[in-house]
C-alpha cells in the first residue's frame, strides 16, 4: 500500500510517501504564508505517479486553520478522479508518537487568551482536544505527562507557570509520521476521524460593514 500524506497544521508544512509502513520520500518546508506554492513545488519535486497512490492521509489539526483547509482540499481533489480513500487523523498523534510509552499532552496557542490541548496515553487519544482558558491548563495536564507544543515560543511563559515536564522547544507534526500512523490504523481496521479540520473555536458572525 502506498500512502500520500499531507500535514499543514503548523508553520512547518510537509508531505510524504509511505509504502507498506516505510517512509520512501518526504519534503518539509517553513511556510511563508503568502501563498501555498511551496506545497505544490514540493509535490512536483517528488515526481509522484498518482495512479500508484492507494490512500491519501491528511492531518486535521488543531492548528493553522487555513493550512488544514488547504490540506483537505488538496487531498480530496487528488483522490477524487480515481475515487481513492482519504484518511484524516489529528495532527497531535504525530507528536505523541515521539513518546509512545508515556502520557503526552499536546498544547497549542488558540489566541484570544486561550489554548487548545489534547491528552494522549500510550499513543492513544485519551482526552479529546479542548479549548481552555490559560489558567485551566494545569488542571487539564496530569503531573506525569510530557507536554509538547508546536508553539513553545508563544507559550513559554505559560508553560513555566504550570510546573509540568514541558519540552523546551517547539516540535512540529510531520507528514511522514502521520502517514505511518495512518498505515498502522488501516491495518488494524481503525476508521478515519471526521473529514474536516479540527477547529475548536465556535463560528463567529461579523456584521457586514455596509447594508445589503
Amino acid at each position: 500500500m502506498i500512502i500520500f500524506s499531507i500535514e499543514l497544521s503548523s508553520r512547518f508544512g510537509s508531505i510524504a510517501l509511505i509504502e507498506d509502513g516505510v517512509v520512501i520520500a518526504e519534503k518539509q518546508w517553513e511556510e511563508n504564508f503568502k501563498n501555498r506554492q511551496q506545497l505544490f513545488d514540493a509535490m512536483a519535486s517528488l515526481s509522484i505517479k498518482w495512479d500508484n497512490i492507494d490512500c491519501f492521509a491528511v492531518g486535521r489539526g488543531p492548528g493553522a486553520f487555513s493550512g488544514m483547509r488547504i490540506a483537505f482540499s488538496v487531498a480530496n481533489s487528488l483522490a477524487a478522479p480515481a475515487r481513492k480513500p482519504v484518511y484524516a487523523l489529528n495532527s497531535g498523534a504525530a507528536l505523541a508518537a515521539s513518546y509512545p510509552e508515556k502520557k503526552v499532552a499536546v498544547v497549542g496557542d488558540a489566541r484570544r487568551n486561550q489554548v487548545w490541548a489534547g491528552l494522549f496515553n500510550h499513543q492513544k487519544l485519551e482526552q479529546e482536544f479542548a479549548l481552555l482558558e490559560r489558567d485551566e491548563l494545569a488542571g487539564f495536564i496530569p503531573e506525569d505527562a510530557v507536554v509538547l507544543s508546536p508553539e513553545f515560543d508563544r507559550l513559554e511563559v505559560l508553560f513555566a507557570s504550570i510546573d509540568r515536564n514541558c519540552m523546551q522547544e517547539s516540535v512540529f507534526p510531520s507528514a511522514s509520521v502521520l502517514g505511518v500512523l495512518v498505515y498502522d490504523r488501516l491495518k488494524n481496521n481503525i476508521a478515519s476521524e471526521p473529514m474536516e479540520p479540527l477547529y475548536l473555536h465556535p463560528a463567529v458572525f461579523i456584521e457586514p460593514r455596509f447594508p445589503s
